[in-house]
């Protein structure tokens, strides 16, 4: 009988596992942390190691005109609040994706709260 051990590797503090496959899927980190109001927390640490990592594709300045930053995962569904779960969409695509994912995933009627 095979034994195997499952590794863990913490980044971002995100565990993520240390020989995840192919398919496994490590950016899902379940329910989100909610403040008082239900409103979902987000970290500015994460987003600062993700530009810091990933800058922005056509800065002017200091800003990033035109450029999101967005959750490829929502965090409603679970996703991760880490660089590993974030990308940088132009503003079109962000607002077609943020349309579907409201549709989806709308309270009482979506996939995700």
């Amino acid at each position: 009988m095979k034994r195997t051990t499952n590794l863990l590797l913490i980044f971002f503090g995100l565990v993520v596992p240390a020989f995840a496959g192919a398919l496994d899927e490590t950016r899902y980190c379940g329910p989100p942390a909610r403040d008082a109001k239900g409103q979902i927390i987000r970290r500015a640490d994460v987003l600062r190691a993700f530009e810091k990592v990933h800058p922005c594709p056509a800065p002017v300045g200091t800003t990033c005109p035109g450029w999101y930053r967005d959750h490829v995962i929502p965090l409603a569904c679970g996703g991760c609040d880490a660089v590993s779960n974030l990308q940088w969409l132009p503003e079109a695509q962000w607002k077609a994706k943020s349309l579907f994912e409201r549709k989806i995933y709308a309270p009482g009627g979506g996939v995700c709260k």
